[in-house]
């Protein structure tokens, strides 16, 4: 009975200590919150690998020592919800911003730019078909194509057609997005008379630009910057110009 006591008792004494140091050690550490040792950064729930988008359920906010802080790191949930890892992220690793690609720049890879479901399709134009050069990376455009079509009577018949509407431009020839500073918003007007311009496209899309750019011609239309209605327009045939 006596042994059964001094049991009892030593395990009282046990969780009394236990639970003591407990309070003693958050006490501790809500006192080094306080006074700014701790801090929150955004951590990794689990392995996000490279080329993944950031869901809220991979990440958390996590409170570590000021001193074990990475100054790349990201404070905030929101900067990296959405974003593209660049590189592999471990469990429980900080979330350093230049791992996360920067919407609207290439330097990482057009890839990157992209939307999801979208795909980059370049084609050649002219000064006339590519609008005097005057389109600039981040406008929005029209392809008009225009190609010959045999009748059952052996006929050709000139057509021209509305193909996509309202894609956006990624570059014109290596002058891509991310030009932002007087020098290298110089590149984004092309001046050759010749030259590339990239489009954004769904594959749907991509189909009908690719087979006239390479059985017909295109020409671009460039759009206000602020329209970005989708409207129904027939094809046109060369003998309805006609009346």
């Amino acid at each position: 009975m006596k042994n059964k006591i001094i049991l009892i008792l030593a395990v009282i004494v046990g969780l009394a200590a236990a639970g003591g140091i407990y309070t003693f050690l958050d006490g501790l550490k809500r006192t080094y919150v306080a006074n700014g040792d701790f801090v929150k950064v955004v951590t990794a729930r689990q392995r996000i690998p490279a080329r993944t988008q950031v869901t809220p359920q991979m990440i958390e906010l996590k409170e570590i020592p000021s001193r074990y802080i990475n100054e790349r790191a990201a404070v905030d949930i929101n900067e990296v919800t959405g974003k593209i890892v660049k590189s592999d992220i471990l469990p429980g690793e900080q979330v350093l911003r230049d791992k996360l690609a920067k919407d609207k720049e290439d330097s990482d890879g057009l890839s990157f730019v992209l939307q999801p479901g979208k795909r980059a399709v370049t084609v050649a134009v002219n000064q006339v078909s590519g609008i005097a050069g005057l389109i600039k990376p981040g406008d929005r455009v029209d392809v008009f194509g225009t190609f010959d079509l045999q009748g059952q009577n052996q006929e050709k018949a000139s057509i021209n057609s509305l193909l996509i509407q309202n894609v956006d431009v990624l570059s014109i020839d290596q002058s891509a997005i991310q030009s932002t500073d007087s020098q290298n918003a110089k590149k984004t007007t092309v001046s050759a008379s010749e030259h590339t311009i990239t489009l954004q496209v769904t594959p749907e899309q991509a189909q009908p630009l690719i087979l006239c750019s390479e059985k017909g011609t295109i020409r671009l239309g460039l759009r206000p910057a602020t329209d970005q209605d989708i409207i129904a327009l027939p094809s046109l045939r060369a003998n309805q110009l006609v009346h």
